[in-house]
């Protein structure tokens, strides 16, 4: 019974030790939209992205670009913003998951909202870490610019 005790607290004590199996490129997930759309009277459209990232060294900055349908036949450019990530120098060398919460002032959007109808955009995001790694580009779900409420 003692042997059977001591391999079970032995296995609990190197699966507790196990590393989790983010490396050193940064993962980047769309976590959501609030609101879900933008109407003429949205003041304020909020991004939230899930981070993960082996290393903890996420500190270099994030791009988004909105991409609206209506004009994605027209222009293929895409004109990226780029963020600084905050300061979390105390999780360097730790592996580290976060939301990273991307609020967008009118000015970010009053000139991309169409009242014609059906027209939505989506953001492509990713993440470049103080190492220069860069996350994959995400593409997030589609929201609709909507006339009124």
């Amino acid at each position: 019974m003692k042997k059977i005790l001591y391999l079970l607290l032995a296995v609990g004590l190197l699966y507790a030790c196990k590393k989790d199996n983010v490396g050193a490129k940064p993962l980047l997930y769309f976590k959501s939209y609030q609101p879900d759309s933008i109407t003429p009277e949205t003041q304020q459209f909020i991004l939230t992205m899930r981070v993960e990232d082996g290393d903890g060294d996420i500190e270099d900055s994030i791009g988004v670009a909105m991409l609206k349908d209506s004009e994605q036949a027209i222009n293929k450019d895409t004109l990226w913003t780029f963020f600084k990530m905050p300061k979390i120098g105390q999780n360097r060398g730790n592996s580290i998951k976060a939301d990273v919460i991307m609020p967008f002032g009118e000015i970010d959007f009053a000139t991309a909202y169409n009242p014609a109808p059906g027209d939505s955009a989506h953001y492509v995001v990713y993440l470049r870490d103080n190492s220069g790694n860069i996350s994959d580009t995400v593409s997030t779900p589609k929201f609709p610019f909507r006339r009124n409420r």
